[in-house]
């Protein structure tokens, strides 16, 4: 079971108070997407719930433990940033094994389970080729089977696919999705997309200058919008919005 809770989490960075009382949990094998505008604290929370900084006030859990302090390499947490952060000078196969490497499995444990996320994401014909000469939906599925080998506890996607155009965008999404519902790993998808996020959540945490401004189905956002910025960001979106 991953459960991710936060209580009343604040950060700040000098005046400025980018994530505010945040309070929200993330259930066991959910699909949550947060969403909000720009510089409104998305990337400052999930570089709290990776580890890489640390709460000002308030406490994360994960499985009912307290990680406040927990070092990154520590919490099992698997994560795809925007510019993918692959080697350029290592192989796919290597990209994705790194993790196990660093972790100290045994040589049979990362074959296997290197091959299995190569399968699964249908990089074989690819292993033995370096980033650069990958294309960019490539070089995403590499990103996202290295964040996956691992088996982590939880997953965290920081604006995937941001660079890409909608079509290809609307594709890559639904795949992560349908990988996520196979491999049942709890999952923290950002974006800046609302017509993106209602799409794609179980449940959507839209954000708005460092507070949650409401966390619901799709369908509530939409019909029942708990505060103004929620009733305005969804309806500056909602025409090009699929459910």
């Amino acid at each position: 079971m991953t459960v991710v809770r936060l209580e009343d989490v604040s950060k700040r960075y000098g005046e400025v108070e980018a994530v505010k009382g945040f309070t929200c949990e993330i259930r066991d094998g959910e699909f949550m997407v947060l969403v909000g505008p720009s510089g409104c604290g998305k990337t400052t929370l999930l570089r709290l719930i990776l580890g890489d900084l640390t709460p000002d006030n308030g406490h994360i859990y994960m499985d009912n433990t307290i990680i406040d302090d927990v070092p990154i390499e520590e919490r099992n947490i698997g994560f795809l940033p925007q510019d993918f952060g692959l080697f350029p000078h290592l192989t796919v196969w290597k990209n994705i094994s790194y993790g196990l490497k660093i972790r100290g499995d045994s040589d049979r444990a990362i074959h296997e389970k290197t091959e299995e996320m190569l399968r699964i994401l249908d990089l074989q014909d690819l292993k033995d080729r370096s980033p650069r000469q990958l294309s960019w939906g490539q070089q995403q599925r590499t990103a996202l089977a290295r964040a996956l080998v691992i088996q982590p506890n939880l997953l965290l996607l920081d604006e995937p696919l941001s660079a890409v155009d909608w079509i290809t965008r609307e594709e890559i999404a639904e795949g992560v999705k349908k990988l996520q519902a196979e491999l049942k790993i709890t999952t923290l998808y950002v974006t800046h997309d609302i017509s993106e996020a209602l799409s794609l959540g179980h449940r959507v945490i839209v954000m708005y200058k460092g507070r949650l401004e409401q966390c619901d189905k799709a369908e509530k956002l939409i019909n029942k919008p708990k505060t103004k910025f929620v009733r305005r960001f969804i309806r500056s979106d909602h025409g090009k919005t699929k459910l």
